[in-house]
């Protein structure tokens, strides 16, 4: 078998997503993904020691995106923070929200059929939270803890990749992993950083977007309100991390 991070991404609100699009224009949708990924995806230049890893491999499973990163060292976990950032940003022009899980570990694929250690733990953690997000499953969750910290530069604000928190899953239920950053990746989209008492721009988008959605019951409420909360927690978080960089560069 094959090491791999392997990621299952799931589009939320696909079903039924017909009624208000044409069918064609979701099939264009999820076929555009894949063109995005292997526009956007920059594998680190050699010369910066990154781990040798293959260009990622995406496969459609109806609303599940899996897209797999070869590679003998767990570092490709890393790569895959950008590409589900970046189909995320895709994701949003449609009004269309995503949850899932980040393994690595062996894999094994043949067409559209996936086995080994990595998928049963990422098939078997992707759904578990009741919000907008993607975690690390607990098993690679301790890996990525072993990893020197790291920050990467959007728009010359530093981001890091995955922020622990203490995720809220199904039934009451939470688990305290890393999970993607995608909220300080959005926000520094907007080349700035907010103020304490500030509302972020990573917020407003979502209030705005939620807003436009189609009458949702009490268990998509818990879902929205639980992912504004963690923008609020990652944008504060980000603003610590500019507020060290700053002092660091200062000294």
């Amino acid at each position: 078998m094959d090491k791999a991070a392997v990621a299952f991404v799931d589009i939320l609100g696909f079903k039924g997503i017909w009624q208000r699009l044409d069918s064609n224009r979701v099939l264009d949708i999820l076929k555009g993904v894949k063109e995005r990924i292997k526009t956007n995806y920059k594998h680190p230049a050699p010369d910066q020691g990154w781990p040798k890893s293959s260009n990622p491999e995406v496969t459609l499973l109806s609303d599940t995106i899996v897209i797999v990163i070869k590679s003998d060292q767990p570092h490709c976990v890393l790569l895959m923070a950008n590409i589900i950032n970046d189909i995320s940003l895709y994701f949003y022009e449609f009004g269309l929200f995503f949850r899932g899980a980040i393994s690595y570990g062996e894999y094994e694929q043949e067409d559209s059929t996936f086995i080994g250690p990595a998928i049963d733990d990422v098939a078997g953690w992707y759904e578990v939270a009741a919000w907008i997000g993607i975690i690390l499953t607990p098993t690679t969750n301790y890996i990525y803890d072993r990893f020197k910290k790291v920050t990467v530069g959007v728009n010359k604000i530093p981001v890091t990749p995955y922020i622990k928190y203490t995720v809220p899953g199904k039934g009451g239920r939470s688990f305290k992993l890393n999970c993607l950053n995608w909220p300080a990746y959005l926000q520094a989209s907007y080349k700035r950083i907010t103020k304490s008492n500030e509302k972020s721009d990573a917020r407003s988008l979502f209030e705005k977007m939620f807003s436009e959605q189609t009458a949702f019951d009490a268990s998509v409420l818990l879902k929205y309100e639980n992912t504004l909360d963690f923008i609020d927690y990652s944008v504060s978080q980000m603003n610590e991390t500019d507020k060290i960089s700053l002092t660091m560069g200062s000294s």
